[in-house]
């Protein structure tokens, strides 16, 4: 039995053992498809995600921000003022934190090695 194609000619012909045929190969070549984590472990991303970088001044602001804040968290105040801004404690709070966190500030940290 053979199906025509769409063709002038007629020479492109299917026929069962070419369906047979393609339908066997393409079961054997395909991939698998099974959960990632069955094939490897998988690690997590190392915090941060984003920018893991700071430039020199963005150093001396933020060194010059966490002087500030210890100062005022001695003192009792409820913000203080750093560049002609005045901060809110938890704001300064969360900023010397996240600076904490990337490694900028210390105590330096390291998500490359384990010592």
């Amino acid at each position: 039995m053979t199906a025509l194609v769409s063709d002038t000619n007629n020479t492109n012909l299917i026929t069962r053992r070419g369906i047979f045929i393609g339908a066997t190969a393409s079961l054997v070549c395909s991939p698998a498809i099974v959960r990632i984590t069955s094939l490897m472990p998988v690690r997590r991303l190392p915090f941060p995600f984003g920018r893991q970088f700071a430039g020199f001044v963005e150093r001396l602001y933020l060194h010059a921000l966490e002087k500030h804040f210890q100062a005022s968290l001695l003192e009792g105040r409820t913000s203080f003022e750093l560049g002609g801004h005045t901060i809110p404690i938890d704001t300064g709070r969360q900023r010397v934190a996240y600076a904490r966190a990337l490694g900028f500030l210390p105590p330096y940290i390291c998500i490359y090695r384990d010592n």
